[in-house]
Formats: C-alpha cells, structure tokens, sequence
C-alpha cells in the first residue's frame, strides 16, 4: 500500500479528528464535509466503482433511518416528562435514595444503562441516561459525557448478546470460512459453546477494567464539570463506586460461566440494581455531606411553568412508568419468540440499491424508536397533559432533530463508503481491512495493546460494537495464529475495543447530544471520552499480558 492509498483509508478517521475534533465545528457540519471528503479519496484514489460508490451513500441514508427514530423517540420522551410535570416526581425520587450527584450517575448511567444495553443496544442507554440525569439538574454536557462512558462494559452482551454471538460469529465465518472450526469442535460444536468461552476471557479482563469504570465516570464528573474542577471530589466515594462496579461484574461473569452470553448484562444490572440502591439510600459506604454542584440546573425555565404554572403530583410508580413499560416493551421483544416474530415481519428492506449487491433494512416496529413513541402517547394520557402540553412536546421534539439528520445523514453514508471499498479497479482490500492488515503486519509483536484500538477504531467509525466484531473478528485470529496469541484473548481484547469506542463513536455522540439539547456541541463531548476510551483499551491489554492463558 503506498503512502497515498495509506492516507486514504485514514481519511474517515483524520477528517473527523480535524473537522470534528480539532476544529470544533458541529457535527451538522463537520460530518457533510468528512462524508465528500471520504468519497473523493475513495474514488480517486481507491479507485471506487463510481455507481457502488452512489449506492453505498443510498445505503448509509436508509440504514440512518433506524438510528434516527431511536434519537427521535428518546427526545420526545423527555419531552413527555418535561411539560408533563412528572420529572418533578422522578427528581425526588432520586433524591430520596442518595441526593449526591455521583450516586445518581452510577445508578442511572452504569446501572440502569447496563439493563436498557443488555435488553435493547442501539445506543439506546445513552438516548435515556442522559436525559434523565439532566432531570436531576446535571448539566447537559456533562450527562451525555458520563451517559457514554457508562455504556462500554455492557455491550459486550448488549441486545442480549449480539457483538459475540452474531457480529463475531460472521467476522470468523465469512465467504463460508470457518476460521475457529478447531476451537468450536472443543466448546460444544456450536458457534455458542466458543463464544460464552470468549466471552468468559472478555467479562473476566473486565472484573478489574469494567468494575473500574463507576469511579472513572464520578471523577470525570467532578473533575470536568464540578464547579472546583476536583478530581479529588469524584475519588471520595471511591469504596461505593467500585462496590457499583463489582456489584454488576461479578454476577455478569456467573451468568455467562453458567448461561452463556445472552444475559449477563440485563440480570447482572438487575442484581447491581438491588444491591446498590439499598446501600446508597442507607448511606453505606459514602461520605456524610452529599455533592451535587449543579443546582443551578434545577430551576424549571419559563415555558415549562407556563404549560405547568402548578407543579403536578404523581406517584413514583407513575412518574416512572414510561420507562417501566419501555424496559419491558425491550425484553418482551427481544426474549419473547412470537412476539419477536410478529415485530419483524413488519420491517422494510432494500435490496440490489442502484444495481449493485447493496441492501439495506429499517426496522419499523422492532426499532426501539417505535417503543419511545409508544410510551409517550400513553405519557400523554396517564400524565392527563393539555393539549398545548402535548403539542409543545412533539413540535419541540421534531425542531431539534434538524442537526441530527444532517449529521447522521452525512455519517452512515460516509462509514457505507468506507466499509463498500473493496470493491474496486486498484485490487485493494476495503479501507477499513488494509488499514488494520498494515497494523498487524507492523505491530504484531505489541498485539495486545494493539487489538483493542482495532476493536475501537471499527466501534467509532461503523458506530456499533457489533459491526466492529463483524469487520476484525477475522483479523484478530488470523494475527493470534500468526504470532502464537491465545485466539481467545485477542477475540475478547476485540469485543472490550469495540466496548470502548462505543463511548466516541460519532453516532452515539452526536445521539446523546441530540437529546440533551446540546447538538452542535459534539466535539466537546468526544475530547473528554477519547481518553477514556483509550486508556479502557490500555488497560486491557496489559491484564491481557500480565495474565497471558488464562
């Protein structure tokens, strides 16, 4: 591969970093200009097929469609909750159990965002984490950063365990190869057997990396958005936020040694849930004067007390129940065969786009987008809103979707270009594929902490844990046959990559901006989750050398 080719199967990836990241403009902008970019490289240089080029932006357009009614839903349910009165109750209900801003982010966030990623994916958590936490009067910003870091551990068994059994099953299997024939015959026979074996070395890397992840959100919390900017302040509940960690670790790694990966993430929230809330309501384990910096956040604006001029009483029970039936709504759909079945059979798909093998898919009523929207209208009736309420409510949702669909309009078309590049005149491998050969090729002696930032690098541009398992699942074995590397290992440091980009990936970022209110602020958001995410990856890798077999 020449020096320019190189820098074309970057140009996703520098364009991004330079538009969105280094240049702060907003993703509305930012990610048109990445997306012609990428096009002109992936034509003039990678020699693209001018008419699979067209078809890869039709792709990507369709494919945002998805994405796009999970964004819309969530903004309507906060909405919802807004004008309806009801975020009054949800507030104090979550004061009642700890008033301290930490505690809150660690329930809400690590917690409840591991049972909504466990039961749903599709950076659903983020969409309702972080609109909750704004509830409770965490700045914006500040919500969408922790709202994404919360959401890694989880998703290697998010949407009851899609980034291993299926996004890794098809990396190791793909044009009928079966590349883990050997190690599937030693696990059961079944794909299934070889993957909870994976997923063992990944939930078990993550005992130490994942179980750290609850006092790596508060100090973030506190040390970027606390008004003294302390670190410190974030490290004085350090025994509650690793007791949160372990709390859902531990029994995530049981549930998969004894049921494979399908459910650690949903029960091992649940028994997390029923562990900590007890011990944050009594006060265990945490200091006597609760932090909450952000009072400021807490007054209601004058439109709000306009449609609610007297704040309106409901039961905990009520306040929640849009999230209750959400919650529910998720699990039923996706446990729940008939139900599944019934869902489906109502999706759309495109099939041979412009002539070409492209396809793409949109799912109508399996999309938890349509879940969101469901629960609103029942909000509508059980919250007994005005009219003018209601109306308020969906007429601000449709507004600040604009910038979204510009963003994600320009991003999956361009991540579509990226991954469709194999397909070309100057017999080169996709973008994404010769990129990651050259790093194997130069870095094999250093894998270990090189294969988690494979794992990222496939989460951040494709925006799914599971698309980058699909796209380097192959890869990682190939290079752990090269290099006498327990296969495992490098498949599980994959899967913890892909965790970890999930937190900067643009799709989730420009998500959890959306709903906040803060669009057009994305690469604020990603210059504090960056780090994160990295050093996520590094930690990894050197519990993946310091522990070797397993």
């Amino acid at each position: 591969m020449t020096i320019l080719q190189l820098l074309a199967s970057l140009t996703p990836i520098i364009s991004v970093m330079v538009f969105l990241v280094l240049m702060r403009l907003p993703a509305s902008k930012a990610m048109p200009i990445s997306m012609v970019v990428t096009g002109l490289a992936a034509l003039f240089i990678w020699q693209m097929d001018t008419q699979l080029l067209a078809a890869s932006v039709v792709e990507g357009l369709l494919s945002a469609l998805t994405p796009l009614t999970i964004i819309f839903g969530a903004v309507f349910l906060l909405n919802t909750l807004k004008y309806s009165g009801a975020m009054d109750t949800i507030r104090a209900g979550f004061t009642n159990i700890s008033a301290d801003a930490r505690v809150q982010v660690i329930i809400i966030c690590w917690l409840f965002g591991s049972f909504i990623e466990g039961s749903a994916g599709f950076g659903t958590p983020a969409a309702i984490g972080a609109p909750l936490l704004v509830l409770l009067g965490v700045p914006p910003i500040a919500a969408a950063v922790v709202a994404l870091i919360g959401d890694s551990t989880a998703v290697s068994f998010g949407a009851i365990g899609l980034p291993v059994l299926f996004g890794m099953e098809q990396g190791l299997t793909e044009g009928g190869v079966n590349m883990a024939a050997a190690q599937i015959a030693e696990h059961g026979g079944t794909f299934a057997g070889y993957a909870q074996f994976i997923a063992k070395h990944m939930i078990t890397i993550d005992l130490i990396t994942g179980s750290l992840i609850p006092l790596v959100m508060v100090c973030v919390l506190t040390g970027f958005f606390g008004r003294n900017k302390s670190i410190k302040e974030g490290l004085q509940i350090w025994k509650f936020a690793l007791f949160a960690g372990f709390a859902f670790t531990v029994p995530a790694w049981l549930i998969n040694y004894f049921a494979g990966p399908e459910f650690p993430s949903v029960i091992g929230s649940l028994v997390g849930m029923a562990l900590v809330i007890p011990v944050a309501r009594k006060g265990w384990l945490l200091p006597s004067q609760p932090w909450c910096d952000f009072s400021e956040n807490d007054h209601k604006t004058d439109e709000e007390l306009a449609l609610n001029p007297t704040p309106v009483k409901f039961s905990q029970i009520a306040a929640w129940s849009p999230y209750i039936i959400m919650a529910a709504l998720l699990v039923l759909s996706r446990v729940v065969g008939p139900f599944k079945s019934w869902l489906t059979s109502f999706n759309i798909s495109w099939t041979g786009l412009l002539g070409t093998e492209l396809k793409a898919g949109f799912a109508t009523l399996y999309a938890p987008g349509v879940f969101f929207v469901v629960v609103c209208l029942i909000g509508f009736v059980l919250f007994k809103m005005k009219p003018t309420a209601m109306k308020q409510s969906f007429t601000m949702s449709c507004k600040s979707m604009l910038p979204t669909i510009i963003s994600l309009g320009a991003s999956v078309p361009m991540v579509k270009i990226f991954l469709n590049s194999g397909d070309n005149s100057a017999g080169l491998a996709s973008m994404p594929v010769a990129l990651a050969d050259l790093l194997a090729n130069s870095m094999g002696s250093v894998w270990a902490w090189v294969s988690p930032i494979v794992g990222i690098f496939g989460a951040f541009l494709s925006g799914s844990a599971t698309f980058s398992n699909m796209m380097f699942s192959g890869l990682q074995y190939s290079v752990a046959d090269n290099i006498g590397m327990n296969h495992a290992i490098a498949l599980a440091l994959q899967g913890i990559g892909a965790n970890a980009g999930n937190m900067m990936c643009v799709m989730n970022v420009v998500a959890a901006a959306t709903v906040v209110g803060m669009a057009g602020r994305e690469s604020e958001i990603i210059r504090k989750t960056m780090p994160i995410a990295l050093g996520y990856a590094l930690v990894a890798g050197t519990i993946a050398v310091i522990w070797g077999g397993f």
